[in-house]
């Protein structure tokens, strides 16, 4: 018993050494170094207000701003089991074909248009394998790589995605993260050393808990969820935070200038930049 009260009195004596520390924080201006190192941008998709999302062009238009030192993704399996980058399982919205991504093959995504429902000057632009964007960006960009795969097992869709990391040796320079957490459990089960997140719309509360059943030290929510409490219970647990998806200049000012460490995913990171130096998007 006195044990328990000894953890309970610590407890709330870190609450309050921390409260007085964001107290102090808090009354001082973030210059644009902090402010870029608390919350750096991940660019949803790519450059997705500027490119068609998840296209080799919207990767390196978002790696061609210096700043941005992360990328979101999302993978499907193609027909013969290969990670391909797209985010709906279907393909009409990008490529305005009928079908889904599973039923064709790599090859054959590869070959669709998905760039000229964005703007005819993306026509070129097809469906990237997972392989095809990680040899882009070794070396200069990590990845959070979102698992969707309804069609496809867990398992099947883990191990594909884990073997094509492993060979560009991107190990330390991912984070595999999804709404499933079958998915995030599979990953677990093949390779406990991979960082996983949970990407979730809601503040339940019992998130943090179930996050740490679950071994993830990454969470993806949606960013009308971020409260004081949450940032407070997830620094506690060690876990990163990720908000989705800011694109308003006023929704990205308003974050830039929180105390706590904020991932930001954004459509579009030059307005992220703008936020973050004080400018005009």
């Amino acid at each position: 018993m006195w044990r328990s009260v000894k953890y309970g009195m610590k407890r709330l004596w870190d609450r309050r050494k921390r409260w007085l520390k964001e107290k102090v924080v808090s009354m001082l201006p973030l210059n644009d170094g902090q402010r870029l190192a608390l919350h750096p941008c991940v660019a949803h998709r790519g450059w997705s207000g500027r490119a068609p999302e998840n296209t080799l062009a919207a990767f390196r238009l978002a790696m061609s701003e210096p700043a941005v030192q992360w990328i979101e993704l999302d993978v499907h399996l193609s027909s013969d089991r290969i990670p391909v980058v797209i985010h709906d399982p279907t393909l009409k919205r990008t490529t305005g074909m009928q079908g889904r991504v599973s039923e064709f093959t790599a090859e054959q995504l590869r070959r669709m248009d998905a760039g000229s429902w964005f703007h005819p000057s993306f026509a070129k632009e097809g469906i990237p394998t997972l392989d095809e964007t990680l040899a882009i960006t070794a070396g200069r960009c990590r990845l959070n790589v979102e698992i969707k795969g309804e069609d496809s097992l867990p398992a099947d869709i883990v191990e594909r995605t884990l073997d094509v990391i492993r060979s560009r040796s991107m190990e330390y320079d991912v984070v595999l993260t999804s709404f499933r957490t079958e998915v995030l459990t599979a990953v677990k089960e093949q390779d406990s050393s991979i960082r996983t997140g949970l990407i979730i719309d809601d503040f339940p509360p019992d998130l943090i808990p179930t996050l740490q059943s679950l071994g993830v030290s990454f969470l993806s929510i949606g960013f009308r969820h971020l409260t004081r409490d949450l940032l407070l219970q997830a620094e506690d647990a060690g876990i990163e935070v990720m908000a989705w998806t800011v694109n308003q200049p006023g929704d990205l000012k308003r974050l830039v200038h929180r105390p706590e460490r904020i991932m930001i995913c954004s459509n579009y990171p030059d307005r992220w930049l703008a936020a973050v130096m004080g400018q005009e998007a």
